[in-house]
């Protein structure tokens, strides 16, 4: 790895584990460690140093005080749509809610207790992406091999974009990792790529399909037979229905749970599933699926 490391910003409640994160980080090397409790002061602070230059690698507890990860990450998917989160949780992978963050675009999760070691791995790897996409182009066998090794498989569009090699030159050195028996061809790979740059670079972005809000987060709808109403659980206090006013008892009976849908902030509307569509993190373009460009091209896989 480059002796440059970025800066992190550890998001977490709990002052125990972010002291234990705080100085096993700054054993790794990473001198400019910031810590917040909530979510509110973790996006102000990602904003702050976004500011100075900075490209900071984000800590996130899922389950914080004012906020949860999904809103978290939307407000700093909003300053940087490349920003790389790292999720803390407590919950199984299997958990709906943690499949949405990943798919929301958290880099990856770590479970709790954080076992040290799957963590300095995390931040290896992550150093070792940086170096990747920030070198410059060279013809350099082994530089090319680096591109490689910087995911698990790779497309030859995008290592044509990360290297800033010609296509020919670049199928020579692969045909030449080939031979050697350092690779694998492996069948065409389509991707989305920008429809005003062409790069490959793209973050999806989820938001709010009345008002186009980030600001959403997950939650419970419950339904009242009696009345009809439907509206989030928060709602109901005191567990009266906020239409009829009459007490829910008896789950099943009187009423019903719907799990798994997403609540705005912005307009209050409910709905299952966020809209979607993409940020270019190239020229900052923002399009949806259906105008987005497709390219196809071999992929290619580390033996």
């Amino acid at each position: 790895m480059s002796g440059k490391k970025n800066d992190v910003i550890i998001i977490e409640d709990s002052v125990a584990i972010t002291i234990l994160l705080r100085d096993f980080l700054k054993k790794l090397g990473y001198e400019n460690v910031e810590t917040c409790g909530t979510g509110n002061a973790g996006i102000r602070l990602f904003s702050d140093l976004e500011a100075a230059g900075k490209k900071p690698i984000v800590l996130l507890d899922y389950h914080l005080p004012d906020m949860n990860a999904n809103e978290v990450m939307a407000g700093i998917f909003n300053i940087r749509p490349d920003a790389k989160i790292i999720l803390e949780t407590a919950d199984s992978k299997s958990d709906e809610q943690i499949k949405d963050v990943l798919r929301g675009g958290a880099y990856l999760y770590v479970e709790k207790p954080i076992r040290f070691e799957n963590l300095k791995n995390v931040f290896e790897t992550l150093e070792q992406e940086r170096d990747v996409l920030e070198e410059k182009p060279s013809d350099d066998l082994e530089k090319t091999m680096s591109y490689l090794r910087s995911s698990s498989i790779m497309s030859l569009a995008r290592l044509s974009e990360y290297s800033g090699t010609e296509n020919d030159l670049l199928k020579k050195y692969l045909l030449q990792f080939e031979h050697e028996k350092k690779i694998i061809k492996l069948s065409d790979i389509k991707e989305i790529s920008c429809n005003r740059c062409s790069s490959l670079r793209i973050n999806p972005n989820f938001f709010c399909p009345s008002c186009n809000s980030t600001n959403f987060i997950q939650g419970k709808l419950i339904e009242h037979f009696k009345c009809g109403n439907v509206s989030v659980e928060d709602s109901y206090k005191e567990n009266k229905c906020p239409k009829c006013h009459k007490a829910v008892e008896i789950l099943g009976v009187d009423h019903k749970f719907i799990d798994n849908y997403y609540i705005c902030k912005g307009c209050e509307d409910t709905f299952p599933t966020p809209s979607q569509d993409y940020v270019c993190v190239k020229c900052s373009n923002r399009f949806p699926l259906e105008k987005a460009k497709w390219v196809s091209s071999p992929g290619y896989k580390i033996v």
